[in-house]
């Protein structure tokens, strides 16, 4: 046997100890060729190049090149690799070579690394084991990495022929489970036969629990059948044993059964809830479909899917319905609730010139009383939907946008609908203009014409009753365009803007109003009851105006500085801007036509003979074209802005800072003097700011009213001045408070940009949609543990008085999370009605972190979703369903 140990080459050897070392080196890898070849003659390539990358590696090249002319195959596909950080030693007489300390083999993409390493020339097997250290610990034990597989053993040994190993206590991640063996063999076939096998989803190097595999065969990628198997839990055997058992180990989607929870209702019975199957319909697409059985006759499905083309779009959409049943009477037909879900996202990359994108959010206004565990969305008044298609053509004004547009209140149980929802728009254009506009442009040049038209179709009605003809026959819906024509702003002063302008207005809608007294048939005389006819025909009308509006905005600026050096308040400045506007309309009535129509009532003994005027389109969607007269308005507005600039001292520096006292601080008013009566419009004042470095948000606002009330409440044409002597009365007013506040840990950025790179829908188990009962998190919820608290205050107050009885509403909502260990977090969402003096709903909930388990906490103390859920169960998604649940619903209050 022969030895070379390149840690005890000196490089200050004699040339001739160098040469002579480097020829024997070379003669017996020469012999070693020629021996090996002589036993195999069929090998025709190259079968083993070392890595010689270091000065502690061997370089050893085994050439087995015969004369056969390539007519039978190597059992060796490809090159063999290996290098060691300590020594290579080489047995001519037993075939074999022995690597020692961090040595590591790679043939094709199988990587094999331990402290030791004996590969046999003649029967192809490689055997690796650790090395005990001085302290009596094994060291560098063999690492097997196969593709995506590694496997951690004791010992093991790998034939390159027949692709067979046998390995001693291994540690392997297959999908997201973990795989413990006493006694592992790697079939030619890839399949893995396992003996005495745990398999668990913790990490650890002792598991905490796992599941007990008498025998089990692991098909890579694809899934793990094992016999009979039973659970442990902290090494105690439980009494809860399969004859078999199947555990998918798929790195891809895959169809397959999803198992419904269970449990028990007090109205409507036991049930099974969120069972149902998962179909992949390919790369982009996916689709779940689950059902809901009580015993007491309540059902319900619900289907989701998911898409998503890289660098094109991506959305999900969802349906459910369902019947409820609380009752044991056959009678009994209970109740029907279904929701609509659809978001689409489509990717800036895709299309620059065409967007389509969608927020859908439907469902009937019982739905979330009856059906959702989302506390949210219970405490939801309004829901909003859309979808919109926006188109525009490149180097062109023009561009389109269509949209759906819905809003509904669960208080008032109406659904407003606007579908659809068109406009065109060409954006100005300066006709007169030259292309390449030399010098400063001329009036004519000034002139700029743009167009407008939009088109609508509106739905108001009762949720009930939204879908009856009644209903479709109240549509409101029309057609209107505009085209503008206007000079630049004409400098007057220097602060003055003049601004003339002329426009074409058009409408066209789809009937018009007659509106007539209705005859007393047995005196023949007419009563002043008034019957309005729709007359279903399509009608146009238009109108000409023209105005000429004059504004001026200047700012005004006043400054404090601070004369003290020694104080921490540089400078406050305060920036204040009135603005004034005046636009004018004079009255075009005699040249363009009339849509005003009169009603003449007749004279009585009490009464004169007198005319009621109407418009045909009164309530129209866009009303009427003409403005019967002349008109004008005075608008008045004065913005402030406060900010100051102050010191602040870290440790030896002092920097500036500036900082906002008040963002804005507005009061806006109007005045129309060509107007028949209440010439002065409201003065609204609104301010908001921010505090604690933008933390808290504070926005306020006020409407005061200069005209007094009669004795019944009615505004009346007279000035409350002159009434009582003051010159306003507050008709509402409002200040709204956010304030947030979270740890550092947690103050991540929400825009993180989204990873494009994979065209797969979803790469995990589809997730399951339902909600635990208390908490209103969705059922295996990440809670982030990092993020120390977080803690939110949401505070409104809002005063209305219209008339003589003045309206509050002050609440208070308060929401947030802490971490009282690094393992354990508690939670409270709660509000205080101040009007009501009640608790609103409230939700506390407590988690814990259990490595490979949680458990979770939560109850819904008082209120109509009075209720609570009790949940520990394993975090993995493969093994979701271990888990022990006892909960009380809160459909059972009702």
């Amino acid at each position: 046997m022969f030895s070379l140990n390149t840690q005890h080459i000196n490089y200050h050897f004699s040339t001739y100890i160098y040469f002579k070392a480097l020829f024997i080196s070379l003669l017996l890898t020469f012999h070693l060729a020629i021996s090996y070849s002589q036993q195999q003659p069929a090998v025709q390539n190259p079968a083993f190049i070392s890595d010689s990358a270091g000065p502690a590696r061997d370089s050893i090249i085994v050439d087995t090149l015969n004369g056969n002319n390539g007519k039978k195959k190597n059992f060796l596909e490809a090159e063999i690799r290996y290098s060691s950080d300590d020594s290579i030693s080489i047995s001519l007489s037993e075939q074999k070579i022995y690597l020692y300390k961090n040595a590591a083999v790679d043939y094709q993409n199988i990587n094999l690394k331990a402290d030791y390493l004996e590969f046999n020339l003649n029967t192809k097997i490689v055997a690796a084991n650790g090395v005990v250290d001085t302290a009596g610990v094994v060291a560098g034990k063999p690492v097997f990495t196969q593709g995506s597989e590694t496997f951690d053993s004791d010992t093991m040994q790998y034939n390159f022929d027949s692709r067979k190993g046998l390995i001693k206590y291994i540690v392997t991640k297959q999908g997201e489970g973990y795989l413990h063996s006493d006694r592992t063999k790697r079939l030619e076939d890839g399949d893995i036969d396992v003996s005495k096998g745990k398999y668990t989803t913790c990490d650890a190097p002792h598991p905490h629990f796992y599941i007990r595999l008498t025998k089990a065969i692991i098909i890579p990628d694809e899934k793990i059948v094992s016999g009979p198997a039973y659970m442990v839990l902290e090494d105690i055997p439980l009494p809860l044993a399969l004859p078999f058992g199947f555990f998918p180990n798929t790195t891809t989607r895959s169809s397959g059964l999803l198992i419904p929870t269970y449990g028990e209702e007090q109205n409507r019975g036991f049930y099974l809830r969120g069972g149902g199957w998962y179909f992949v319909l390919g790369e982009r697409v996916d689709l779940t479909v689950l059902g809901t059985l009580y015993s007491r006759g309540s059902w319900g499905l619900s289907a989701s899917s998911v898409y998503k083309k890289r660098y094109k779009y991506n959305g999900k959409f969802n349906v459910d319905f369902m019947i409820n049943r609380v009752n044991d009477d056959p009678g009994f037909t209970g109740s029907k609730d279904f929701k609509v879900m659809w978001t689409h996202t489509q990717d800036p990359k895709a299309n620059p010139n065409r967007k389509i994108s969608a927020n859908v959010n439907f469902s009937t206004n019982a739905y979330e009383k009856r059906q959702s565990y989302n506390i949210n969305e219970y405490l939801t008044n309004t829901k909003n939907s859309s979808i919109s298609y926006q188109k525009s053509w490149p180097g062109s004004p023009f561009n389109l946008t269509v949209n759906l547009q819905q809003s509904q209140s669960s208080k008032t149980n109406m659904i407003n609908l606007t579908l659809p929802n068109m406009a065109f728009n060409m954006n100005r254009v300066y006709p007169f203009r030259k292309k390449n506009l030399a010098g400063k442009p001329n009036w004519l040049e000034n002139i700029q014409v743009s167009y407008n038209a939009k088109l609508q179709n509106q739905i108001n009605a009762k949720d009930s009753g939204f879908f009856s003809k009644r209903t479709l026959n109240n549509m409101r819906n029309g057609f209107a365009h505009t085209i503008p024509i206007s000079l630049d702003n004409i400098k007057l002063l220097k602060i003055i803007n003049i601004s003339p302008s002329v426009s074409y207005n058009g409408v066209m809608y789809t009937s018009y109003l007659e509106k007539r007294l209705r005859p007393v048939s047995d005196t023949g005389l007419f009563s002043p009851e008034v019957v309005t006819d729709t007359i279903q025909k399509v009608t146009y009308a238009h109108s000409l105006s023209t105005a000429l509006g004059f504004s001026a905005s200047p700012k005004i600026y006043g400054m404090y500085v601070s004369k003290n050096p020694d104080s921490k308040i540089i400078a406050v400045r305060h920036v204040m801007t009135p603005s004034a506007s005046f636009s004018f309309s004079p009255d075009l009535s005699g040249i363009m036509p009339e849509y005003y129509r009169n009603i003449v009532y007749p004279s009585s003994i009490s009464l004169p003979t007198r005319k009621e005027e109407y418009s045909i389109y009164n309530g129209y969607i866009y009303g009427t074209p003409t403005v019967n007269g002349r008109s004008g308005s005075l608008s008045l507005s004065l913005n402030n802005n406060v900010e100051m600039k102050v010191r602040e001292r870290n440790d030896s520096t002092v920097e500036e800072k500036k900082v906002s006292i008040l963002d804005n601080f507005n009061f806006s008013t109007s005045y129309s003097p060509f107007a028949e009566n209440f010439h002065w419009n409201p003065v609204n004042m609104k301010g908001s700011t921010k505090f604690f470095n933008k933390q808290m948000d504070v926005s306020f606002g006020t409407t005061f009213n200069p005209y007094a009330l009669d004795s019944v409440g009615n505004r009346i044409d007279r000035f409350l001045f002159k009434e009582n002597g003051k010159l306003f009365r507050t008709t509402s007013a409002y200040i709204r408070l956010g304030f947030n506040l979270k740890s550092a840990a947690g103050d991540k950025s929400k825009d993180e940009s989204e990873d494009q790179t994979e065209d797969l829908v979803n790469e995990s188990y589809p997730p399951d949609e339902m909600y635990d009962e208390a908490s209103g998190y969705h059922s295996g919820a990440y809670v982030d543990f990092d993020i120390p608290w977080s803690f939110n205050v949401d505070y409104s107050w809002e005063y209305r008085k219209e008339r003589f009885k003045a309206d509050y509403t002050h609440t208070v909502r308060i929401n947030g999370d802490i971490s009282i260990t690094p393992k354990w977090k508690i939670g409270l969402n709660t509000g205080y009605d101040m009007v009501a003096k009640e608790v609103t709903t409230t939700n506390f909930s407590i988690n814990r972190d259990l490595h490979c388990w949680e458990m979770r906490f939560s109850v819904v103390p008082f209120g109509d979703r009075r209720s609570y859920s009790f949940t520990i169960n394993a975090k993995s998604a493969i093994l979701r369903d271990v888990k022990y649940n006892k909960s009380r619903s809160w459909y059972d209050n009702f």
